[in-house]
């Protein structure tokens, strides 16, 4: 089929006029959010390519597009069913997870997500059935049909959802059975059968990291572009922000949306033992999660981010955008643009995918790790020379936590430095500041 050429009027008035008459057709919802792949079988244009103008024009993913275009948005506001019984096993099974288990927020939207990616497996799929009711039945039959249609649900999801997504999804699907059978009837729970099929969902468990060699890879290629690989950009914006990015996952290791909520005016901190302050970290209240958060490497990078955005008034995101709430690219978008950049340096994950935010913060914990088997090999060296056979007893007794905190990090930021080669300012940066003020440029015999 010849795929016609996507502008605004495309994505604005003909798509969604396309997709509401296709979906009547069908038998769906009007306002049924469709996949990419019904996209692509049912219109004119490509998904990828009404995905790639989405971002290029509003900053946006198709999806996050189409759903301010009325699709996916239930009459409910809240919920993707009218059915009063399953609305209210829903209710139930979030409030538990937010009083209980003392979810964040940002769990509690992974879990509204999955309970939308399951109606719109069921809607995709014309499974006619109501969440609540795949965990009842009355005969081996219809048990059997609704172990058959969960997994038809996860088969959904799996061709949609990015892998790191995946190892979420099919638990929270799990827990809602789990949970709610202490409210409602609920028999059995088909996610925990149907997940008998899929032994790539249990060996998802482990995220791949990036090597050292493929980090070095992607930092070169950025440092070497000649065009942005992003339509209507700048490349001395992107290659900044994209840097910065780099850095800032690497040194502090944190999560997708940690990197869109931060500000850099206010969580920054330096000194001798720089570090972020995170306000709360996802599933771990509030006394158990750690606020202080050391950074690694690229301190004085970080510093220099910080007053660039001080001297342009900027507001404190650390790849900023005027069209989202956060005042910060989505974590959708950061990943597209991070895959854009590791397919030009032709790195890729040992299962061939492109790496996200998330394996690049693996590399932080894979490092940060080693010194801790460091710092413990120092300790255990020690309580050999004072004739202490077991190490952890002195580890525990004689060894303030402060102190040994402290000794990890000084042994985790050797171990960082030699990550990426930080040696000057991007651009951009060095018109608003004096970059000896921050970094090293002297310049060293070995130059000659």
């Amino acid at each position: 089929m010849t795929r016609e050429r996507i502008g605004k009027q495309t994505l604005e008035k003909q798509l969604p006029a396309i997709l509401q008459e296709q979906l009547q057709r069908d038998g769906m919802p009007r306002d049924h959010l469709p996949s990419w792949r019904y996209i692509t079988a049912n219109t004119r244009y490509s998904a990828e390519g009404l995905n790639n103008k989405c971002q290029d024009l509003y900053e946006q993913t198709l999806h996050e597009f189409l759903r301010e275009e009325g699709f996916g948005v239930q009459s409910n506001g809240k919920w993707p069913t009218d059915d009063e019984a399953t609305i209210q096993s829903l209710e139930y099974y979030t409030n538990k997870l937010e009083n209980n288990r003392g979810f964040q927020d940002s769990t509690i939207d992974s879990v509204h997500s999955t309970i939308q990616k399951v109606y719109e497996a069921i809607r995709e799929d014309r499974i006619g059935v109501e969440m609540l009711d795949l965990g009842t039945y009355e005969s081996d039959e219809e048990r059997l049909t609704n172990v058959r249609n969960t997994v038809s649900i996860i088969e959904y999801m799996d061709r949609i959802l990015a892998d790191s997504t995946m190892q979420n999804y099919p638990y929270y699907f799990s827990e809602y059975y789990r949970i709610v059978k202490n409210d409602h009837r609920v028999d059995f729970n088909p996610v925990e059968e149907a997940l008998d099929e899929f032994e790539w969902v249990r060996s998802r468990g482990e995220v791949h990291t990036i090597t050292e060699e493929q980090l070095s890879d992607v930092w070169n290629t950025l440092y070497n572009l000649e065009e942005c690989p992003v339509e209507g950009y700048d490349l001395d914006y992107w290659r900044m922000w994209m840097k910065v990015l780099i850095v800032f996952i690497v040194a502090v290791g944190p999560r997708s949306n940690e990197v869109e909520q931060f500000d850099a005016r206010t969580q920054l901190h330096f000194g001798d033992d720089p570090y972020v302050h995170f306000d709360e970290r996802k599933n771990l209240r509030q006394d158990d999660a750690p606020e202080k958060v050391p950074i690694m490497l690229g301190a004085d990078f970080l510093q220099a981010y910080r007053d660039y955005i001080r001297e342009t008034d900027a507001n404190g995101s650390l790849v900023p955008s005027s069209k989202s709430k956060s005042g910060c690219r989505t974590p959708d978008t950061l990943n597209d643009w991070l895959k854009r950049l590791c397919k030009i340096a032709n790195v890729r994950l040992p299962d061939s995918t492109l790496p996200t935010i998330q394996n690049f913060r693996q590399l932080w914990k894979t490092h940060y790790l080693k010194a801790l088997h460091k710092n413990r090999d120092h300790i255990k060296f020690v309580s050999e020379e004072g004739g202490t056979n077991d190490h952890t007893v002195d580890e525990k007794s004689y060894v303030d936590d402060i102190v040994n905190r402290r000794q990890v990090r000084e042994l985790a930021r050797k171990d960082f430095d030699t990550l990426l080669d930080l040696d000057e300012l991007p651009k951009l940066m060095q018109y608003e500041l004096n970059q000896t003020e921050y970094l090293d440029t002297q310049t060293t015999f070995s130059d000659y």
